[in-house]
């Protein structure tokens, strides 16, 4: 045994993270996840993957797989890097399981698929496909009520809120029973009849029972959003700065569902591709803000990225507006004379570049006096 030296005092701390288990916990989590996405993106660059449900081959589709699976690994790798170094804080586990979930969940499709449709001589396939509707149920919950209801610290919000934990951990419980116990025959369900299935009259009721507790269900994660506004209300210093970088976030989530949800509507393609493209890589950075606000790196950069992200958007508004009003306008008086519209488009775009620099930072100006206050004050003293 190694004598200890005068003056050395041996704390909790000098045990390194290596040797928790939840270190090997989470770095096995991370593995597993980084080889499934390994498997399906390998596997979708072979020959007949243009033959399976929901997936035609084209590039388009590889690339939009491909950022959706940089969203769940992002996920999963900072759910990692927080369950290591804060162990005690339920966020990080939450971040792993829920991107462990949707990885698992597109990777048992894919799995049995592959077997059922490709011929592929897979081992575990009817598992795979048997437990499949189980990760698309956690994954959602994961993120859409449990982090919210916990962030920042993994706890409650107060002992108010405890019943509605239960009851939200009591209906997940019986939503995974009825996966296990049902057959749906949907587009997305599984691709063999489910064996555990009871069928019958008795199925019948539980597939009932199980929609009426959907309605509930929406209820719960409209709680889950209550609790995250009551909290950001009560926080004060350090708190209330991880709840702006928790609120920026969802912010840039709901604007790009926003999005999304216009262009499929309207059926533009082409838009709506690169809109759900995008919308992944603001998944993907969800994860990242979680990360940045529960170690508290940088946490008051946040006022900054918000004015920012503020100022420019108002920018960009302003003059795409002014854009199209110049264009109308410029139009509609030199067409008659030029025969055409090119002599607008330049003129308007000419206008806009002037336009641009003083107009950010009028704008930039006015945002900061509400959103970046301190930054405000310090120019003035300048």
């Amino acid at each position: 045994m190694q004598p200890i030296s005068p003056g050395r005092v041996v704390t909790p701390s000098a045990v390194t993270t290596s040797r928790r288990p939840s270190t090997w916990i989470a770095v096995g989590v991370s593995v597993a996840a980084v080889g499934m996405v390994v498997f399906m993106l390998v596997a979708q660059l072979l020959p007949g993957s243009e033959r399976l449900p929901h997936y035609d081959g084209s590039a388009i589709a590889f690339v939009l797989n491909l950022a959706t699976a940089a969203a769940y690994l992002s996920m999963v790798l900072t759910g990692a890097m927080l369950a290591i170094l804060r162990p005690r804080n339920a966020i990080g586990w939450l971040l792993l399981v829920a991107g462990l979930s949707f990885i698992a969940w597109v990777f048992t499709g894919d799995y049995a698929n592959r077997a059922v449709h490709l011929d592929w001589s897979l081992p575990g396939y009817h598992i795979a496909d048997w437990i499949y509707p189980v990760f698309g149920l956690l994954g959602p919950l994961l993120i859409g009520f449990w982090i919210p209801l916990l962030f920042p610290d993994g706890r409650l919000p107060g002992p108010r809120w405890r019943p509605m934990a239960w009851a939200m951990g009591a209906m997940m419980a019986f939503g995974i029973s009825v996966s296990f116990l049902t057959d749906n025959d949907d587009d997305f369900g599984r691709a063999l009849p489910n064996p555990t299935a009871i069928g019958g009259t008795a199925e019948e009721l539980i597939e009932t029972l199980d929609s009426i507790l959907s309605i509930g269900l929406v209820a719960f994660l409209v709680l889950a959003i209550v609790s995250v506004v009551v909290r950001f209300r009560r926080s004060i210093g350090v708190e209330r700065q991880q709840m702006k970088w928790f609120l920026a976030a969802a912010g840039l989530v709901f604007a790009g569902l926003l999005g999304m949800a216009v262009f499929f509507a309207l059926g533009m393609e082409s838009l709506s591709n690169a809109s759900y493209f995008v919308f992944n890589i603001v998944i993907g950075l969800v994860p990242i803000a979680v990360g940045v606000a529960v170690l508290r790196y940088r946490l008051y950069e946040i006022d900054r990225l918000i004015s920012r992200t503020i100022g420019w958007g108002l920018v960009t508004v302003l003059l795409v507006g002014a854009f199209a009003l110049l264009v109308l306008g410029s139009t509609a008086v030199l067409e008659p004379l030029t025969g055409g519209d090119t002599l607008a488009v330049a003129g308007s775009t000419l206008v806009v570049v002037a336009l641009f620099a003083p107009l950010r930072r009028r704008v930039q100006v006015v945002v900061d006096r509400r959103f970046d206050r301190s930054h405000y004050d310090g120019e003035r003293l300048l």
